[in-house]
């Protein structure tokens, strides 16, 4: 592959404006008055909070070449500048009503982050971008028509909103949480836009399923799980049930509502090609004429989540919780549905191959228990969820047979049961010759899923196409579509049964270990985090965060991938898409805590 230079005179730019961006962090930093929360109005009844950073990430390895936009060592592949400002306001010191309730305070936080990847970055980042302006035209012109709306009629008569890579990759603000607390004795309200957090989300949350993320970067190992946590609009209370009862003591039980009416907010569908995190296949794989339309849930009671949590301590040693909750799947499920009406104003938009990405409400029923283990001298920590009914991908009935019928009808969402669980360690452990005055911390758990309805008539895919049929179509165009992609999946196929999909297996699983200790006096935060599939991928993501006052901190992290056996192994979702994408980032970090 032939590296492409950037925009020209971008360098000397980019670094004119990162180190001002570093020098006002650290002017902010070395400010005593702001080196906490503001505090004021009555009795300190306001409190101004925030979290700041500005990261620079640099590609360490060059991408293969179905990836697009392309990637040299090297490259910006993001500057991210991100601002999260928070105001909490305790109700009852601002009015000196203190005499009924027990708690009435509010929260307003902001959330959001410029990326200057298409305005500093290498030119091909913007080029791609441009290219999804102009859908349906000849590779490498053109690109699929990215769209989303609320019923299938709006993809096929070209109704739907156009998707912006610009704002999904490269800026957005949003109001991240705005409630209210209200707290009388044994009983408390929360309302208004929150995060719910019932699973564990070790590094990858898997498990923690409440809310969506934002997985436009994979949530914990690009960035923080709660930067990639998505709230929404909720009624939540919490009331405790006693304080002992036999065996059992300090009951809760929890419960939460997010009308459909109000909030049907779901993930980020990954537009492809336009950013260094778009998974591929690349622009020029899929040929003219593609739409790919998101369909979103409708505003509708029908479409409320909502969830219940008991939660109690047994025998003083086991931290024991069971819960049920209703939610939207993470990650939708894609079908061929049918080909678009002509423009009526004859413009480009036009007689698209449509495909549709489906939503649906899975019931997730769980429960979790954590204790301290003597024998182990360790924190155990154990989870299992049952995901009742959750939209699933069979191939040959969301894509193939809709090919075979001349798109006479459209495809189907399939469902499965899945059992998903964790079982995890957390350990303290001294080496006085690495570290005589801290502990280190060792973190490791196995996180794993069991496709509960795979059968033999039921063959299970991720509708991710294989790297060995990206690269046939680059070769050959149009030979990724030829049998395997209309037969996958089906039980009747022609053997041999080949299928350019990735397979899900009825197992899967993943192993995650994190080390780390604070050396001089807390400063210094080395830590290294591990991931591990059994399909064959492995990431290594050592960091370092040097804490040089307690509002102003440097964070320095390289993430690393590797697939192991042959070109399709190790490849599906997770961090087997990362084997192209090593990367270096340095971090600037300003808290006003």
């Amino acid at each position: 592959m032939v590296a492409r230079p950037g925009r020209r005179g971008s360098g000397g730019t980019l670094r004119r404006c990162g180190g001002m961006a570093v020098v006002v962090l650290a002017m902010l930093a070395s400010s005593p008055r702001v080196a906490s929360a503001i505090r004021f109005g009555q009795n300190d009844a306001v409190e101004l909070r925030g979290h700041f950073y500005t990261q620079y990430t640099v590609a360490t390895e060059q991408s293969q070449e179905y990836t697009q936009p392309d990637i040299n060592p090297g490259d910006m592949k993001q500057w991210r500048n991100f601002y999260n400002p928070e105001l909490e306001v305790d109700f009852r010191k601002l009015t000196g009503w203190r005499s009924f309730l027990t708690d009435f305070s509010g929260r307003l936080a902001i959330w959001g982050f410029y990326d200057g990847i298409y305005d500093f970055g290498p030119e091909r980042y913007a080029q791609n971008l441009d290219r999804t302006k102009n859908p349906g035209q000849p590779a490498p012109f053109g690109a699929a028509l990215y769209s989303e709306g609320h019923s299938i009629a709006e993809a096929l008569n070209n109704t739907g909103s156009r998707r912006d890579g610009r704002e999904f990759y490269g800026r957005r603000t949003r109001v991240n949480e705005a409630y209210f607390n209200i707290a009388k004795d044994k009983l408390f309200v929360r309302i208004g836009r929150q995060a719910i957090s019932w699973g564990e989300a070790d590094t990858i949350g898997l498990l923690d399923a409440n809310n969506p993320f934002d997985v436009l970067l994979i949530p914990g190992v690009q960035y923080d799980l709660d930067e990639a946590r998505i709230p929404l609009w909720t009624l939540r209370t919490t009331y405790e049930l006693f304080s002992t009862m036999g065996p059992f003591s300090s009951g809760f039980l929890d419960a939460y509502w997010v009308p459909g009416w109000l909030d049907v907010t779901t993930g980020y569908l990954n537009i492809q090609g336009v950013s260094p995190y778009s998974q591929p296949p690349p622009l020029q794989v899929p040929p003219p004429k593609i739409q790919v339309f998101d369909k979103l849930p409708r505003y509708e009671t029908g479409n409320s989540r909502y969830g219940f949590k008991f939660q109690s301590v047994i025998n003083r040693d086991y931290n024991w919780s069971l819960w049920f909750y209703r939610t939207f799947q993470q990650t939708p499920v894609p079908t061929l549905y049918g080909i678009s009406a002509a423009d009526p104003n004859g413009g480009p938009v036009g007689n698209f191959v449509t495909t549709i990405t489906h939503r649906g409400l899975t019931n997730v029923i769980g429960t979790a228990m954590s204790w301290y283990s003597e024998a182990l001298n360790s924190i155990v920590r154990t989870e299992i969820e049952l995901f009742n009914d959750e939209p699933a991908f069979i191939p040959y009935n969301a894509i193939g047979q809709v090919v075979n019928n001349g798109f006479t009808k459209p495809g189907k969402v399939d469902t499965a049961n899945v059992l998903r669980g964790e079982f995890g360690v957390d350990h303290n452990f001294f080496i006085p010759e690495l570290n005589p005055s801290s502990s280190f911390l060792g973190i490791a758990s196995v996180v794993w899923a069991a496709n509960l309805s795979e059968t033999d008539k039921k063959d299970y895919y991720t509708p991710i196409i294989k790297p060995s049929a990206i690269e046939r179509q680059l070769n050959v165009p149009g030979a990724a579509q030829a049998g395997q992609l209309a037969n996958c999946g089906s039980p009747k196929a022609p053997s041999p049964k080949g299928c350019d999909y990735t397979n899900q297996d009825v197992f899967e699983a993943f192993f995650q270990t994190t080390i780390r200790s604070d050396f001089a006096g807390g400063r210094v935060l080395p830590q290294l985090t591990t991931v591990a599939t059994v399909r064959g991928a492995l990431m290594f993501a050592p960091s370092l965060l040097y804490r040089f006052t307690d509002s102003f901190l440097f964070d320095v992290k390289y993430i690393n991938t590797h697939t192991f056996g042959s070109g399709n192994n190790g490849y599906t979702s997770g961090v087997g898409l990362l084997r192209d994408r090593d990367q270096f980032w340095f971090r600037a970090t300003y808290q006003l805590n």
